[in-house]
């Protein structure tokens, strides 16, 4: 899993265009090779629905049998990874972001300088319609965030999480 190059930006956005001319659940070995083109690591069998949004120069892993729904955003920043492991699925309008800022009441303004975190989708999870994956944040193996869920802490392996914020409602080995 390891991204040699992060995502060149001019291409994704030659990308964003060409994508509105391929039918939305068609054509994804088209999408996965314009990825590839652009600097991602894109795996076999991935479904990427054309009104997905990739945007910055993150390095970018899709494995093997991944799905990606309709308006998906996958919003990184430089020097960031966002890894998404084999047999995923991201619902539609999720949204995967690395990058936020921080914050203290020194200055004239309460947003500081940004920083990021890596993020990582591991292999089976499925993060539902509507969800959030915050940076730093680790969606566990075989686990389920439930529509509309904002994770703001790593989701352990085989569990299911719901809320604002996420709370573990199921273990899925019990």
């Amino acid at each position: 899993m390891n991204v040699k190059k992060a995502l060149n930006t001019k291409k994704l956005y030659l990308i964003k265009w060409i994508f509105m001319f391929i039918p939305d659940s068609r054509g994804h070995r088209i999408k996965s090779s314009l990825l590839r083109w652009a600097g991602a690591y894109v795996g076999k069998n991935v479904e990427i629905m054309s009104s997905v949004k990739i945007l910055g120069d993150f390095y970018l892993y899709i494995g093997d049998n991944v799905f990606l729904g309709h308006e998906v955003l996958l919003f990184g920043t430089r020097g960031s990874n966002i890894v998404i492991e084999d047999f995923a699925k991201l619902g539609s309008r999720t949204i995967v972001v690395t990058g936020t800022h921080r914050f203290s009441p020194d200055g004239d303004c309460i947003e500081k300088e940004g920083i990021y975190a890596d993020i990582k989708i591991c292999k089976g999870a499925v993060v539902s319609t509507g969800s959030i994956v915050l940076p730093g944040k680790t969606v566990g193996k075989m686990s389920h965030a439930a529509a509309g869920t904002v994770i703001t802490k790593d989701v352990p392996e085989y569990t299911r999480v719901a809320g604002v914020p996420a709370k573990v409602i199921k273990n899925f080995l019990e």
